[in-house]
């Protein structure tokens, strides 16, 4: 990377701060006054791809510092992604498991939970497809069959409706949901994911934001989209340890 991005001085200039784009082109006008707006729009996206800065929000950007969140994708995880897409290969998928959270909780939930969400058309489909060969399969699980059945030690396989623009990303070469989606479905599917809520939920999103890069931004659509975001908030500010400066949803 060039000397015209200046980062060093711009690295002394924002830490430990986010910063819009209008300071980060001030910034550079004190270097180049006559930066025009194309050259600077065109720095900004070179800084993302390279990883220096990130977006917090629309316009809202922070030095890098945390990784993308990027889990372990296991091979069943891949065969069951593949499995789905050789059937309904127009569908769309979003898969992961619930041991991806374990790392981040102080008591490790008795059960690993494989979420397979698919369109809302597709959904009984794809539950029959498992259900031809596996017993641990549910579909769009309610809380008693949760507390009966999901909390009994097996691995078990949840099939449940994808939720419409869910933030999701290509990983592996299967779709996994973004780490801010993960954020919004714990805390609206409580029921779902009743071994992670309370303290355990205050541990993952701690350990979530000190972690991992977060797009706020996503984050904010998803969890408006769910009608969760002023409660979200709510949470994070009173229950989590969270930096409150941080917080731009």
């Amino acid at each position: 990377m060039n000397d015209k991005f200046r980062v060093e001085q711009m690295k002394e200039r924002f830490k430990n701060k986010s910063f819009t784009s209008q300071d980060l082109y001030q910034f550079y006008l004190k270097y180049e006054p006559k930066l025009k707006q194309n050259t600077f729009r065109w720095r900004i996206y070179t800084l993302k791809q390279a990883g220096i800065i990130s977006s917090v929000k629309r316009g809202t950007y922070r030095l890098e510092s945390k990784k993308a969140f990027s889990p372990l994708i296991n091979l069943s995880l891949k065969r069951m992604y593949n499995k789905i897409k050789v059937n309904f290969p127009y569908i769309e998928v979003s898969i992961w498991e619930t041991n991806w959270l374990a790392d981040y909780m102080i008591h490790q939930p008795r059960t690993d939970n494989i979420i397979i969400e698919v369109d809302k058309e597709a959904v009984e489909a794809v539950f029959a497809l498992f259900q031809e060969t596996k017993s641990n399969v549910f579909l769009n699980p309610n809380k008693h069959d949760v507390e009966t059945y999901l909390m009994t030690g097996k691995r078990n396989i949840v099939v449940k409706n994808l939720v419409v623009e869910s933030p999701i990303q290509l990983q592996d070469k299967i779709y996994v949901p973004k780490i801010e989606k993960i954020i919004v479905d714990l805390f609206v599917d409580k029921d779902l994911f009743i071994m992670y809520q309370g303290q355990e939920l205050a541990n993952i999103y701690e350990a979530f934001f000190e972690t991992y890069s977060i797009n706020q931004s996503t984050l904010n659509r998803y969890a408006t989209k769910r009608k969760v975001k002023e409660r979200l908030i709510d949470f994070i500010i009173k229950q989590t340890s969270i930096d409150k400066n941080n917080i731009y949803i």
